[in-house]
């Protein structure tokens, strides 16, 4: 079979993509992957085709505007550019259609694979790494900004969901995808967000039942596989870093994610709140010029480390509630301080606390609130033992990707008959 996999957005979207594909390649299965330009190196150096979507440059322009890592700005923008490469996301897509020998995989953002799996009538999956994606009224997920409508009565958050859903945002994405897919001689479609983004065929959820429960009203069916890691593991840490870790007791981690180019007060603070309980430090970031022009004493930078080598060496990790890194920290049984800025990373913070391995802390919060929130996770046995539970259950967790490409395999054979 030929698998043809779209993995849009940061390197979090990505590697759990890159994993599943190398499921796939072992049973000697062709795959391909389609990415933002900047992950041609990784994807290439783990063996599988790659196909880039933009440039480098599109990639950069883009995470580096401010208004992507604000609550109420973020999600508009990343659509409206979503909606911009659509055009050439479908065009790259059905180039590399195979009649008869393709399945299509895609990521919450590869609408592009759900165009071409309807002109082709080809199998399509859609997987979800984050369950902040899928709507429900029941256990509704925490929006930017932190609005929490849990407490509000089910049929009232109803309501509200399918309101805005046909007043706001179908007014908005609708009009250019359904000129798209008149172009595709493809007929129209409502309710982009809750009913058309997921594929008919398979739904996965990538994450484990005991981090977000399924929900009744979730889209059907769904399936719910564990978080499947990667991070090119078998990379060590760098020479320099080794011998950092090795001077002192374990240092607190500090990222604001790989693709966040405006975290200078995120660093300010953590930095300020580490030293001030006399706590040494890695900052993980490839955008040095958020960091100050000198260190202080126990700081220690690098542009990017193998989370799976590095994090369970740490004493905590103070980071932004992606959920790549979420996934990676629950792994290694580290505490975590989660500093949300837009996107579903209020939702997996909550999650996180709820679990009990994690506080949740607003970016611009008072010096002594940073300082607070690190000393009630250092040492803290409570939080120590619900990180080493959730770690547990995921070193238990037989292989994800492979399930999950055992998963995709059978959705091939069903529909191709291979």
């Amino acid at each position: 079979m030929h698998f043809l996999v779209s993995a849009l957005g940061s390197a979090g979207d990505v590697h759990p993509f890159i994993v599943i594909s190398k499921a796939l390649q072992s049973r000697g299965h062709d795959v391909h992957m389609i990415a933002l330009a900047p992950f041609r190196e990784r994807i290439e150096r783990a063996g599988i085709a790659f196909t880039p979507l933009g440039t480098v440059e599109d990639y950069q322009r883009l995470v580096g505007r401010p208004e992507m890592w604000r609550p109420a700005s973020g999600a508009r923008l990343l659509v409206n550019e979503l909606l911009h490469q659509l055009p050439e996301a479908q065009g790259l897509t059905a180039a590399l259609v195979r009649p008869g020998a393709t399945v299509l995989v895609g990521s919450t953002l590869s609408w592009a694979t759900r165009l071409v799996q309807e002109r082709f009538a080809l199998p399509g999956a859609t997987i979800h790494l984050s369950p902040f994606v899928l709507p429900s009224a029941n256990r509704p997920p925490i929006l930017p900004g932190g609005v929490d409508l849990a407490r509000w009565p089910a049929w009232l958050v109803r309501g509200m969901q399918s309101g805005a859903e046909r007043l706001v945002l179908d007014r908005w994405i609708g009009p250019p995808l359904n000129r798209l897919r008149r172009d595709l001689r493809l007929p129209p479609v409502q309710h982009v967000l809750s009913r058309w983004m997921h594929s008919p065929d398979l739904v996965i959820g990538a994450w484990p039942a005991w981090f977000a429960p399924p929900q009744a009203d979730w889209p059907q069916p769904i399936e719910l596989i564990d978080f499947p890691l990667f991070d090119e593991g078998g990379a060590g840490l760098d020479d320099a870093l080794r011998a950092f870790l090795a001077a002192g007791d374990a240092p607190i981690g500090i990222t604001p994610g790989s693709a966040m180019a405006h975290g200078q007060a995120f660093f300010a603070r953590a930095i300020d709140a580490c030293a001030s309980i006399r706590k040494r430090a890695v900052l993980i970031t490839p955008y040095v010029d958020q960091l100050p022009r000198r260190l202080p004493i126990g700081m220690h930078h690098v542009a990017w480390a193998p989370f799976s080598q590095l994090l369970p060496r740490l004493s905590a990790l103070v980071h932004h509630g992606g959920i790549g890194t979420s996934a990676q920290a629950l792994a290694a049984g580290v505490p975590q301080l989660v500093v949300p800025f837009a996107h579903d990373q209020f939702d997996n913070a909550a999650r996180l606390e709820r679990l009990g391995v994690a506080r949740a802390l607003r970016v611009l919060s008072q010096d002594a609130g940073w300082r607070a929130a690190l000393r009630s996770l250092i040492d803290n046995s409570d939080v120590v033992a619900a990180a080493g539970r959730c770690a547990a259950h995921m070193a238990s967790s037989a292989a994800p990707a492979t399930a999950i490409a055992n998963r995709l395999e059978q959705l091939g054979r069903d529909r191709l008959g291979s």
